[in-house]
């Protein structure tokens, strides 16, 4: 696994697992510290700790493998999978847990007698049953947490919680329109359906590159992603590190995407840079917008590449205050009008050395 998909799982897998240390905290309080039916002696740290290490385990295996397993099960029954998934893991470690307690605590009578005390003063207790249910809620809302994650991307999600774009916000960003060249012919050749599970395994396979060049993904239109930064020099060099990136992947993969749909996508993007209006919209489904005249040119961008011959091209606005990084050759290729635009626009192509 890339190193940067790894970081971010586990940001996530820390974040949840803290969430479950609180919740651990609170069933303390309002369960385990009043409790009289069960046997054994339950102190608040061992507790919290316990809890917070069956969080981290269930949400590891729901991040790290139950996520790829079921994703292309309906929604209800992967979600079903993944609630008996962890309710099983619960078990197996709960019993670790018990069985670490026997030791440690080095109790005196046999392993069987003391497996009959955990079932008849445990196991089968109401406080334990309460505990089981309260474990499920928690796997419930870590199922949730992680498909609204996935849904809204990247810190989308924590930016309306934490209403940072609440009302509407000028920025200054980069934008890349990155479009699959030929997409319709390709579409009739393999079939919508084979189409589109190509489709799925180039946007798949861009993951990885948008992640280590700290992209954030806009949204997708077709067979076409919009991919954006804040605009600072830094994010310029590495909107170029992304699309070189993603090149010489699509470079590397060429033989498996021919062997397994007899095409491999070849794409073209349109690079841009400029102000924005940014915020939240919608009422039954928030989603974050940016608006502006900087979008539509980003696109008429990218929809010249076909027509100079280029497959990348940079504007005016994105090259300015900013030095080229090594490794790169940007060509000045000419003006051009696009629509929308009363001025010509400067524009440069965009290679490899």
């Amino acid at each position: 696994m890339p190193k940067k998909l790894l970081y971010y799982r586990l940001r996530i897998l820390s974040f949840i697992s803290i969430v479950w240390i609180v919740f651990g905290i609170i069933s303390f309080e309002n369960l385990l510290r009043t409790a009289t039916d069960i046997a054994f002696r339950v102190r608040p740290f061992p507790f919290v700790i316990a809890f917070g290490i069956t969080g981290f385990f269930i949400c590891g295996m729901l991040i790290f493998y139950l996520k790829q397993a079921f994703n292309h099960h309906p929604l209800w029954l992967a979600v079903t999978y993944k609630m008996m998934s962890a309710f099983i893991l619960f078990g197996i470690i709960a019993f670790i847990l018990l069985l670490v307690y026997y030791v440690l605590h080095q109790y005196h009578g046999t392993l069987s007698h003391y497996l009959q005390i955990v079932f008849t003063k445990l196991i089968f207790t109401k406080t334990f049953l309460i505990l089981v249910f309260d474990t499920g809620l928690m796997a419930l809302l870590s199922i949730a947490m992680l498909e609204v994650n996935d849904t809204y991307g990247p810190g989308r999600f924590w930016s309306m919680l934490r209403g940072q774009y609440h009302q509407p916000k000028r920025e200054n960003r980069i934008f890349i329109f990155l479009d699959i060249n030929e997409s319709t012919s390709i579409a009739e050749q393999l079939g919508h359906e084979k189409y589109f599970h190509m489709l799925r395994r180039f946007f798949s396979d861009l993951t990885h590159p948008i992640l280590i060049n700290d992209g954030m993904i806009y949204q997708y239109v077709g067979d076409e992603i919009v991919i954006t930064w804040p605009n600072t020099e830094e994010n310029k060099a590495k909107c170029l590190k992304f699309i070189r990136n993603t090149f010489y992947l699509m470079e590397r993969k060429k033989a498996t995407y021919i062997k397994r749909y007899g095409r491999s996508p070849q794409f073209k993007a349109g690079v841009h840079a400029g102000e924005v209006t940014a915020g939240f919209i919608g009422v039954i489904k928030k989603e974050l917008i940016f608006c502006g005249d900087t979008l539509n040119t980003t696109a008429r961008i990218c929809s010249t590449c076909n027509e100079v011959g280029e497959p990348f091209i940079l504007s005016e606005d994105f090259m300015q205050d900013f030095t080229k990084p090594p490794g790169y050759e940007v060509a000045y290729i000419g003006e051009k009008e696009l629509k929308g635009r009363q001025a010509a626009t400067k524009l440069y192509s965009l290679k490899f050395d």
